[in-house]
């Protein structure tokens, strides 16, 4: 029959190991950024801004309003898929960035990226 003392180690060990494993899963998610709402206005061949920022992880609302009297189709790299927005007309775009780094956003609409419609979101750690 074994005796206590073989057990005693067995059961530290798991114990120590359940204990681990939980301190884990508590203690390592970092807080989350709070929601941010941006908004571009579209006009015709340019944007009011050129620069938008938000933090990895940030849950992201951008309105995209275009102001201007010809169609827009708008563009954010790895982010948002191409859109057309007409005169008048209003989008929301969802979007949580997982990555840092500077990407383009434009209007996809033939000519209007090289006439510089085109700016940059930023997203920082």
């Amino acid at each position: 029959m074994p005796s206590r003392k073989t057990h005693t180690p067995l059961r530290l060990s798991i114990g120590l190991t359940l204990l681990s494993l939980a301190l884990a899963a508590c203690g390592n998610s970092a807080p989350r950024p709070d929601p941010l709402a941006l908004t571009l206005h579209a006009q015709d061949i340019k944007f009011d801004v050129n620069s938008l920022s938000a933090t990895v992880g940030q849950p992201v609302t951008l309105t995209y309003i275009n102001q201007g009297v010809i169609d827009h189709a708008f563009i954010i790299d790895d982010f948002v898929e191409e859109q057309t927005v007409t005169p008048g007309q209003t989008a929301t775009f969802n979007f949580t960035p997982a990555v840092a780094g500077s990407f383009e956003f434009y209007c996809a609409i033939a000519g209007h990226k090289a006439a510089g419609m085109t700016g940059t979101l930023i997203i920082t750690q």
